[in-house]
């Protein structure tokens, strides 16, 4: 096995120890992956993608940014329909800014006629 950096240290590790230095290649990677869980893991894009909302620490940001944001994370998780990112929107807006476009749009309407 070929390995460097942080990888190399760390199995090295797993070979020193006495409880683990007996097991295989396979053991080894099963250990590895407790460590390098991507930062664009799909559980990870999920739990963002539903924290997603318009105030942010204490500052308004605009729909359209919220709105940009929202199609970003239906693009790295493509199993996110528009029905989700319409629901999504609904879910980050503001109370005020809900209750004044809410009689407005509805999920059927294209999403840039939408965000106007």
């Amino acid at each position: 096995m070929h390995l460097k950096d942080g990888t190399k240290m760390l199995h090295t590790q797993f070979t020193a120890n006495e409880d683990t230095k007996h097991l295989g290649v396979e053991e080894f990677l099963k250990a590895f992956r407790q460590y390098c869980i991507p930062f664009t893991s799909k559980e990870t894009l999920w739990n963002e993608f539903q924290a997603i909302r318009q105030t942010l620490n204490g500052r308004t940001l605009p729909i359209q940014d919220i709105a940009n944001t929202i199609k970003q994370y239906q693009m790295q998780l493509p199993r996110i329909s528009n029905w989700q990112c319409y629901h999504q929107l609904l879910e980050a807006m503001d109370i005020p800014l809900l209750q004044a476009v809410r009689p407005f749009i509805n999920e059927d309407m294209e999403w840039d006629k939408l965000i106007e």
